[in-house]
């Protein structure tokens, strides 16, 4: 089985760009509000993970500044840099393969070039019963309207729907072992109506109801026959950091 490509494409300068733009609506309330509720859920799934070495990849740098102290390594990697990230591009990380015991996608897959490629790549960086916590956009929510109506950066961004990405893991060798849904309410601009319709939120979290404007999987790296021997020694094989060059990425606009 072949995962498939997408429709659109876009540069890699407009991806650049784009990833900026959504980082500043980071700070505007229902940015806040989105990671408000994502650390939630880091913080309840990080415990699952046993370790020494993990990795963040995405839209949100500072999403584990809190929980640093999980796993005793964590780097971060970004396409633009930054004082506490390496620079890579998205399909070349400095990792052997089978050498992470945890990776988090905050958003990774929704803002790059190639989306299987990106989950491949951090998929073969993760060892036997290692983890990928991915966090994603769910299409089939209010937050996948503005996507498909062509609203902001939104209609940009990936939104891979859930069950894709289920089907894309399963052809890595992960088992989807949790998912967890957030954020039920319109990305409002006002901090006043986010809060007086906060209960419908926690509704929606409390029984986790279909619809959340983000959703997350806790994925298993599974050990097929044999387990991998585990690359002892140094994790990083080699720390040549290529430059970003221009490239094409597949946006998806819809599940076929």
């Amino acid at each position: 089985m072949v995962i498939p490509e997408s429709s659109r494409s876009i540069s890699q300068e407009d991806l650049l760009r784009l990833l900026g733009v959504a980082r500043n609506w980071l700070n505007s309330p229902p940015g806040c509000w989105l990671l408000e509720s994502e650390r939630a859920v880091m913080r309840k799934a990080l415990p699952a993970c046993f370790g020494h070495h993990l990795v963040q990849y995405g839209l949100a740098a500072e999403l584990l500044d809190d929980e640093r102290t999980v796993l005793r390594n964590h780097w971060q990697l970004d396409l633009l840099g930054g004082p506490s990230a390496l620079p890579v591009e998205e399909t070349q990380w400095p990792f052997a393969p089978h050498s992470l015991d945890a990776v988090v996608l905050h958003h990774g897959l929704d803002f790059c070039l190639s989306p299987r490629s990106l989950l491949r790549e951090a998929g073969q960086a993760v060892r036997a019963g290692g983890h990928l916590l991915v966090f994603g956009f769910n299409p089939w929510s209010s937050w996948g309207f503005n996507h498909f109506a062509g609203r902001d950066w939104f209609s940009e961004a990936g939104f891979i729907s859930p069950a894709r990405l289920t089907d894309w893991l399963e052809l890595l060798g992960f088992a989807v072992e949790k998912r967890v849904d957030g954020c039920y309410l319109p990305p409002l601009k006002s901090q006043a109506w986010l809060e007086r319709l906060r209960r419908i939120d926690a509704l929606g979290q409390r029984h986790q109801l279909p619809g959340g404007g983000f959703y997350f999987l806790l994925a298993r790296r599974q050990a097929l026959g044999l387990t991998p021997r585990r690359q002892r020694g140094i994790v990083f094989p080699t720390l040549h950091l290529p430059p970003l060059v221009a490239g094409n990425r597949r946006t998806h606009k819809r599940n076929e």
